[in-house]
């Protein structure tokens, strides 16, 4: 397996998640923000109207004449969406190749929307099908590392100690 440093950064998140500790990577809010979680010290978070219809709440405190412009916002959630996207194509990659394995959770089991969301969250809903797909298997799914990923990363990094 070779790996770029995105898809590294992509591994050790997965391999931290599994050994219960924190990642400390870049990456580190994209996975955060697949569990639905709506807090104040993430920049977004991802909510299902539907099973298939995905929405991103960004994190903006601001009253709502004090926000950003739409096109501004339209931008950095394009921004976002382009880097999620990426991440669920490796993921994907590593279940199709055997590296993890995919447990599907309970659609009803995510969080709901908190009471006062409209004044802290903007809703952006622009993903088409095969993006909400995407979405779907990263925030619905739970993955477990498997053993000859943890082999391969080994190899790949001798002086990383991973369990």
């Amino acid at each position: 397996m070779s790996t770029d440093s995105f898809k590294a950064d992509i591994i050790n998140q997965l391999m931290a998640m599994e050994d219960g500790r924190a990642a400390h990577n870049s990456l580190e809010h994209y996975f955060r923000a697949f569990t639905g979680a709506f807090r104040a010290d993430m920049p977004f978070t991802f909510y299902f109207e539907a099973i298939n219809r995905p929405v991103m709440f960004v994190y903006e405190p601001s009253s709502i004449a004090a926000r950003s412009s739409r096109y501004l916002f339209m931008e950095r959630c394009e921004q976002i969406k382009a880097k999620v996207l990426s991440i669920s194509g490796v993921i994907r990659e590593l279940a199709d190749e055997g590296y993890i394995s995919v447990q599907p959770l309970k659609y009803g089991d995510r969080p709901a929307l908190p009471p006062d969301y409209i004044s802290y969250w903007r809703k952006y809903q622009h993903f088409y099908h095969s993006e909400a797909e995407g979405l779907s298997f990263v925030c619905l799914s739970r993955f477990v590392v498997e053993q000859e990923l943890y082999d391969v990363w080994a190899k790949l990094n001798p002086r990383v100690m991973v369990s």
